[in-house]
């Protein structure tokens, strides 16, 4: 190994102290349009509440020229570093939902669209940094002519019908719903309430089609009125998370079209959302890992700078922190690749999957980094399992334009107990009858479900998975007999299960919106008779992995 000098190796742990603690003496930029947003975002994503992509790009400082002024340095800095956040943004946009039956990688001329669009982005906050880097958040709200393009019935039966209410307030906040740039309001019988094609494009142009908030405390009044129609989503509709079926009292009054739907005054309280931490998974990371509990893929990246090259010591770490992240994106895309999708069909043999895996991995979240003073770094990265619905995997089914309600039932979800055997997790996995029909499955699941929350969720704990959101509050719980003997990602059924979830294998019921979860830990033991007055408490299970709980996302 080639021998550093004294003067190198402390110009890179000088310069490495501060990006490790993340403390770099950042300098506020004037004409913040962000607020508090700007200071907490670290990559960037898709912010409901404001109707916005909001991403942070950054870029290292140019420094080979000693004869550059400064302020030449740094106005190169943040424009690369805007470049970054319009590539971040491009790929967020591509995963967005756009209706409750497409999402932007659906359609080419949507992300054609998409390209062109991001470059209208506000820089709203930029930090520079005393080792000459900078970060810039950019803003970009999803209203204007893009979002006029994206939807083209809007306005083609517009409502305009009088009505005493004002606006219409949706409490969706118990719900899994999935928010859409313009989704749709049902009643209960299916009939469409509200969709774009009930709204004026110039509103959808001003403002967007609806106001999302986590808390009816945020409504704004000038948005509401004096008069607002208070609505509560009794359900989801089964072809899209993105659909609301509305209480029948609420749905009476919207039947007509009123006016203030045509106006956009549609406020929908989604309920504080909830983010996964992954930075306590980061330790056990070897190269790649694939958490089918947390529905994460992690990669670790590895970068090393270049010493031969003339090149100042800040410039050299963001290049090696650059370097790891590529590397980490690579692995994260080999292991998309590899998922196998039932049976000996992976992703990677579908056609089309490389180019939408990458999509998804420029969402990726950064779970740590380790900055090392050999001039090499590691990265860890995770992206999420969902959304791999891609054309050809045969993930989840295309319904058609109706929008049937889910058949009510006594049964809200399902529960399979596999805890024990040798199956082995899948994208889509199957459960089958004894006789080999197959009772659940991708086809069985409606393709926006897949796309927003995967064919099933997986859970090492029963008594977990019995009161996860996913399967709502009264889950059906069966053992799974045995895996099947061609296949480990299919499960097979005893005839007394099979005649136990009769009453969920409707066309509408909660299966078809991939209500079900896999149990794969340690069986847990079962409660004993004893004498004993006090009852032992054991200690936490570890199935072999971290013990360290994270917090699940939520279905």
């Amino acid at each position: 190994m080639r021998k550093r000098s004294v003067r190198q190796i402390i110009g890179m742990v000088t310069f490495c102290i501060p990006l490790m603690l993340g403390s770099a003496l950042p300098v506020r930029a004037a004409g913040d349009i962000c607020g508090d947003i700007a200071e907490n975002i670290q990559h960037g994503g898709m912010i409901w509440s404001e109707n916005a992509v909001v991403v942070q790009g950054t870029a290292a400082p140019d420094l080979s020229d000693p004869n550059r002024p400064v302020s030449v340095i740094k106005a190169m800095s943040k424009r690369a570093a805007t470049l970054d956040a319009y590539r971040k943004a491009a790929g967020i946009l591509s995963g967005v939902r756009v209706t409750s039956e497409m999402i932007g990688t659906d359609n080419a001329r949507v992300m054609s669209r998409i390209q062109a669009y991001v470059r209208h982005g506000k820089v709203c906050n930029a930090k520079f940094y005393a080792d000459g880097g900078v970060d810039v958040v950019v803003k970009l709200p999803l209203s204007g002519a893009y979002a006029v393009s994206q939807m083209p019935a809007a306005g083609s039966r517009e409502a305009t019908a009088a009505s005493p209410y004002t606006s219409v307030i949706v409490d969706a906040s118990a719900l899994p719903f999935a928010p859409a740039l313009a989704p749709r309001l049902l009643s209960e019988a299916g009939t469409v309430l509200f969709d774009e094609s009930r709204l004026s494009p110039e509103v959808i142009k001003q403002r967007g089609a609806v106001t999302f908030v986590s808390a009816p405390e945020e409504i704004d009044a000038d948005l509401a009125g004096n008069n607002p129609l208070r609505a509560r989503a009794v359900t989801l509709g089964t072809q899209s998370p993105s659909d609301l079926v509305l209480n029948a009292a609420a749905a009476g009054e919207l039947a007509g079209g009123p006016s203030f739907l045509g106006q956009g005054r549609v406020v929908i309280v989604t309920g504080q959302s909830r983010r996964i931490d992954c930075r306590s998974m980061a330790g056990g990371v070897n190269e790649t890992t694939v958490d089918w509990e947390n529905k994460l893929v992690l990669a670790k990246g590895l970068g090393r700078v270049d010493f031969s090259k003339n090149r100042d010591d800040a410039v050299r770490i963001r290049l090696m922190e650059r370097a790891a992240e590529v590397d980490a994106e690579r692995r994260l895309l080999e292991a998309f690749l590899n998922l196998r999708i039932t049976g000996k069909k992976t992703l990677g043999d579908t056609p089309g999957a490389a180019e939408h895996a990458s999509g998804v991995i420029m969402n990726a979240m950064r779970c740590g980094a380790k900055y090392f003073r050999d001039g090499s770094a590691e990265v860890i990265l995770a992206a999420p399992l969902d959304g791999m619905a891609v054309e050809g995997a045969l993930l989840g089914t295309d319904r058609g334009t109706a929008a049937p309600v889910p058949a009510m039932t006594t049964v809200t979800g399902l529960v399979v107990d596999a805890s024990g055997l040798d199956f082995e997790p899948v994208l889509a996995p199957q459960i089958h009858s004894p006789d080999g029909r197959s009772l659940y499955g991708p086809e069985t699941v409606a393709r926006a479900y897949v796309q927003q929350y995967g064919v099933v969720g997986y859970s090492r704990s029963l008594a977990e998975a019995q009161r996860d959101t996913r399967v709502g509050d009264r889950p059906l719980t069966v053992r799974a007999k045995r895996v099947a003997y061609y296949d480990k990602g299919i499960l097979m059924l005893d005839s007394a299960a099979v005649a136990r979830i009769k009453e969920i294998l409707g066309e509408n019921g909660p299966l078809t919106q991939g209500r079900v979860i896999i149990v794969t830990g340690t069986p847990e033991p079962q409660p004993t008779k004893t004498a004993s007055p006090s009852p032992v408490k054991s200690g936490p299970k570890n199935y072999g992995g971290s013990s360290v709980k994270t917090e699940k996302l939520t279905f």
